[in-house]
């Protein structure tokens, strides 16, 4: 269990917790840790959490033996190399390092925060956990919402760096480590995304080179596993992972095909191409039928009362029945094909670059070329994209953030008051300001600091644990392969028609053509709307009465005007934040009704 303390009052909080659960607390020095060490060596004692995994140069510096365990030879690296052993490690993990010589002790997160690490200050010290459950019910006394976080969370899903949906209780940032000692706790970052020149390449080559990456991540991400199954939908990137399970040799009984169908909703069903792409990749395919009838609302309750949290998604109902028929079937791991599409994906701020460098002519050429813009985009069209990606790009960061606070104050639509807005756009500082081009920043930012803000570490691991199966997510949070494509040249993404074009030719008689070859992405909303519409007594009703907890949040006459709008006639681009604002108003009201 992920879970630790530091400070000698700090550590009682946890021996009383362990009292309960019948666990026995570890204890060196200031240091409180359920369970002795994974491995001492020299002056260090260590705990590793998660899933982690050998980069090549922990084997080929440290280990003794091809198959001796990771701890062994991560622990020889520790000796060698103090805290920076870390960088030897891949995967989802936790590292809490002691060195008792220095009397100091780090919690080390992995670089893309596939592992979900919480923090705050207890007693005389710090205490730390994988879950916000896990913290409220150590600490003595009640959390309160944090303000500005749920207000947020509410807008666009995302929390402020580094807070989390409770005042005072932290998210460690991915690739940070929580540095503890006697003179006191801070946050610094161990590990960053460097920026290396591209590679040049044919298209073959560089397809080539996108698609063994891709299937490097898919074999380490099944290793171990003797039952996989990949979550299908119709699209590229879940078909990227089938293709990987397949090229690795799981097609050969052992792996699964598992997808939804959704009779009656034309635009969510994908059923023939998960089909195609099944047969393709010689997966035995398990389509489940979705229950129009099922309860989006029940499963975000159960949600909350579990993990005292809101889901990150509303999508929890569409997939249980598919989870619950996998379990029932033998499988071990879930692997599916999120992340694909910001990993794959243009980056349209190589525009900007061009401009800054003086480049007019490529910066107009490559206007016309964005994925989406048709193959014979007008001048409206390229200007506009000048506009969004050029020059919209190379605006100070300061002056965009006023922007936002002007924008969503003036807002009609907005429900959040002015003073939260222009507080809210002073948070929006960038977690890390990235070495190289423009470009290469933005691609960056989108595969590491994004998902952090989502919190998907902590979604997928609280999923993962309602599930009962264990989860991968090979096109997310494997990091050689997010270097990989980092090199590729930008200009290789560019394509009018096709997004995605380097692993589209990657896949070339891998998948199904018709799967290849598809531009447009089904969707959900639909579903959500239908599912707002079922639950409008419990979930929409209760916000418009005048004690609803998150009247106190918001602007409530903007709130009202919402309201106000005839459920057949709300819009599709508002369906996710009513979700948000209804199911943040029920946890406010689970919140209550513990004190909380």
């Amino acid at each position: 269990m992920l879970l630790g303390a530091w400070g000698v009052r700090a550590g009682e909080l946890l021996e009383r917790a362990a009292e309960q659960d019948a666990t026995t607390i570890h204890r060196v020095d200031a240091l409180a840790m359920p369970g002795p060490p994974d491995l001492t060596r020299g002056t260090w004692q260590c705990w590793l959490f998660g899933a982690p995994q050998a980069r090549g140069g922990l084997a080929a510096r440290f280990s003794a033996t091809a198959d001796e365990p990771l701890a062994v030879s991560f622990g020889r690296a520790l000796e060698h190399m103090g805290e920076t052993a870390c960088e030897l490690l891949i995967g989802r993990f936790v590292v809490v390092a002691l060195d008792r010589d220095r009397g100091r002790c780090s919690v080390m997160r992995d670089q893309l925060g596939a592992q979900p690490l919480l923090y705050t200050r207890a007693a005389d010290g710090i205490v730390f956990a994988e879950h916000e459950r896990d913290l409220l019910e150590l600490l003595p006394s009640a959390c309160t919402p944090d303000r500005l976080s749920l207000l947020q969370w509410i807008g666009n899903g995302l929390t402020p760096r580094g807070r989390t949906l409770y005042h005072g209780m932290n998210r460690l940032p991915a690739g940070h480590r929580l540095s503890l000692h006697e003179t006191g706790t801070h946050v610094e970052r161990w590990w960053r995304l460097r920026y290396e020149e591209a590679e040049a390449g044919s298209p073959d080559e560089l397809a080539e080179r996108v698609r063994d990456a891709s299937f490097a991540a898919i074999e380490r991400a099944a290793a171990g596993s003797e039952r996989p199954a990949v979550k299908l939908s119709g699209g590229l990137d879940s078909a990227c992972v089938a293709a990987g399970l397949a090229a690795n040799g799981f097609a050969d009984g052992r792996a699964l095909a598992l997808g939804g169908s959704f009779p009656g909703y034309q635009s969510t069903d994908e059923s023939e191409l998960i089909k195609a792409t099944a047969h393709h990749t010689r997966l035995p395919l398990e389509l489940i039928p979705f229950d129009p009838h099922s309860s989006m609302l029940a499963p975000a309750i159960a949600h909350i009362e579990r993990w005292r949290v809101p889901p990150a998604t509303p999508n929890l109902f569409l997939w249980q029945p598919l989870t619950a028929r996998a379990r029932e079937l033998g499988v071990d791991l879930m692997l599916d094909g999120e992340g694909g599409d910001e990993l794959f994906a243009a980056a349209p701020m190589l525009i900007a670059d061009e401009l800054r460098g003086g480049r007019l002519r490529a910066a107009w050429s490559l206007a016309g070329r964005v994925p989406g813009v048709g193959p014979s985009p007008g001048m409206r069209m390229r200007l506009r994209e000048l506009r969004r990606s050029g020059l919209g790009s190379l605006i100070p960061p300061a002056v965009r953030r006023c922007r936002r606070a002007l924008t969503s104050t003036s807002s009609p639509t907005s429900i959040i008051r002015p003073a939260d807005a222009q507080a809210l756009a002073r948070l929006h500082i960038p977690a890390h300001q990235h070495d190289g081009p423009l470009w290469w920043q933005a691609l960056a930012r989108s595969v590491t600091d994004v998902r952090d803000l989502l919190d998907l570490g902590g979604h997928f691991r609280r999923t993962s644990t309602d599930d009962g199966l264990d989860r991968g997510h090979p096109l997310l949070y494997d990091l050689p392969l997010i270097e990989t494509v980092l090199r590729i040249p930008p200009r290789a993404q560019f394509d009018p028609v096709r997004d995605r074009p380097v692993l589209r030719d990657a896949l070339n008689g891998l998948i199904p053509e018709a799967v290849r070859s598809r531009y447009v992405k089904s969707h959900f909303t639909p579903l959500v709307l239908a599912g707002i519409r079922a639950s409008e007594t419990q979930l929409i009703d209760p916000l418009r009465r005048s004690d609803a907890p998150i009247r106190a949040y918001v602007a409530q006459e903007a709130l009202d005007r919402k309201l106000a709008v005839a459920a057949g006639a709300r819009p599709m681009l508002g369906a996710a934040s009513m979700w948000r604002i209804g199911i943040a108003n029920r946890w406010l009201s689970a919140g209550a009704d513990e004190g909380a």
